[in-house]
């Protein structure tokens, strides 16, 4: 037989969004708070609950034992940001601090998700605004609020009388619960994440020492229990085209105007098929798919400096459950199949990511009923639980022609003589 080479630019690619279930929030190394109202995804609420452990002080200086004189200056609450942000970071922003009224619960698997809460009291206990600094601002890396000073007091108190309070964290939460931090209700700035760790988000007590001779500035941290600290994801999509979107309800790119979306945290993510695929076994006795590239083409105007579109995207397979399965570049291997963005940044035409699908096609070449599986096309495992970062596809129809998904098969056709 005689092999001929084709190449074929007109095989249907099928796109959804779909929506998973709720992600796990705590574990991570960042908290969320803040507000952001996209067209595209909607309004995107953050709230982060996380509490402490007791103040660890010297006898030293409270107590019975005391051999000095203390004197409250000032609490605060220090957050620290980290790299992350989702909106715009220029406006003034409202951040909300409320005292929680029930203790942080972990379930039965020790996990707290987006859709998570605990009660909190109903008037904020802080009210703060604040800009997100610049790299070049004196103070770029942390946000202080300042507590009542009434708050202050008393732990001072319960270190002087050596309450049992303090003596452990248990004992500890009974007294103080922990925080919630909320954006304003009126705010559409950004969503903001800060570091989650040993050392931030920290309560600071600020007091002086006064002794015989000398008086010394000193403090006391207090920090976070970082296992049961988690975040909050609240989604509005009423007034977007995923207004019917739910987890048993995905929608085709057809009925959102000819776009799918991915998005981290919210759980969006993109299902791809191909229906007429074996519409190429009818070119010939016999097909062989000799390569074959999947492009997939963000749509223009849906990100900017504020909203960047990931730097990379993962692409798995469906199986008949809907359970995502790794795609392994070569079986041999443990390197998953994902693409890079590709970022034309002078013209903005020519922005994409790419895959190559050959083994998967070849694999599915043939298949009929339920036999076919389909692909799942998300963020990274490193942004897709713990970023809000977004995007917005094109589908083979969509109105600008460079944002339409492509997929590019060669073949080898051969007839029987």
């Amino acid at each position: 037989m005689k092999g001929r080479s084709m190449l074929i630019e007109d095989c249907t690619v099928a796109l959804e969004t779909h929506l998973s279930d709720s992600s796990v929030t705590n574990g991570l190394s960042r908290i969320f708070e803040g507000k952001y109202n996209s067209s595209d995804f909607g309004i995107i609420t953050a709230h982060s609950y996380f509490n402490f452990n007791p103040p660890k002080y010297n006898t030293s200086e409270f107590g019975s034992n005391a051999n000095v004189t203390v004197k409250f200056d000032s609490v605060s609450l220090i957050l620290r940001y980290d790299g992350f942000s989702y909106g715009d970071t220029t406006q003034t922003q409202t951040l909300n601090l409320y005292k929680l009224k029930q203790i942080i619960e972990l379930d039965d698997k020790s996990q707290l998700y987006s859709t998570s809460s605990v009660p909190a009291e109903a008037e904020p206990w802080v009210s703060y605004q604040f800009n997100r600094p610049e790299e070049h601002w004196d103070n770029d890396s942390t946000l202080e609020l300042r507590l009542p000073d009434e708050f202050g007091l008393e732990l001072m108190t319960l270190m002087q009388t050596q309450s049992n309070l303090l003596e452990t964290y248990e004992n500890f939460l009974t007294y103080f619960k922990g925080v919630k931090l909320s954006p304003g209700i009126n705010d559409n700035a950004a969503v903001n994440s800060f570091v989650l760790n040993d050392e931030y988000p920290i309560i600071r007590l600020h007091y002086s020492t006064i002794g015989a001779v000398t008086t010394e500035e000193n403090k006391i941290d207090m920090t976070v229990n970082t296992s049961t600290a988690f975040s909050q994801i609240e989604t509005d999509r009423s007034n977007t085209l995923l207004h019917s979107l739910s987890n048993s309800n995905p929608l085709t790119s057809v009925e959102t105007d000819n776009k799918v979306y991915l998005q981290g945290i919210t759980g969006l993510y993109t299902k791809l098929s191909f229906p007429d695929l074996n519409e190429i076994l009818k070119l010939g006795d016999q097909v062989i798919i000799s390569s074959a590239i999947l492009y997939v083409f963000p749509v223009s105007g849906t990100y900017n400096d504020f909203t960047p579109l990931p730097a990379n995207l993962s692409l798995n397979y469906l199986n008949e459950e809907g359970k995502a399965i790794d795609i392994y570049i070569d079986p041999s291997t443990t390197s998953v199949q994902s693409g890079s963005l590709v970022e034309d940044k002078i013209y903005n035409r020519n922005t994409y990511y790419a895959f190559d699908v050959t083994s998967y096609l070849q694999y599915e070449l043939g298949m009929i009923g339920m036999y076919k599986s389909s692909l799942q096309l998300f963020l990274d495992d490193t942004e897709k639980n713990n970023t809000l970062k977004s995007l917005v596809l094109g589908d083979s129809s969509f109105s600008t022609q460079e944002n339409r998904v492509k997929l590019i098969i060669y073949v080898i056709v051969y007839d029987n003589d």
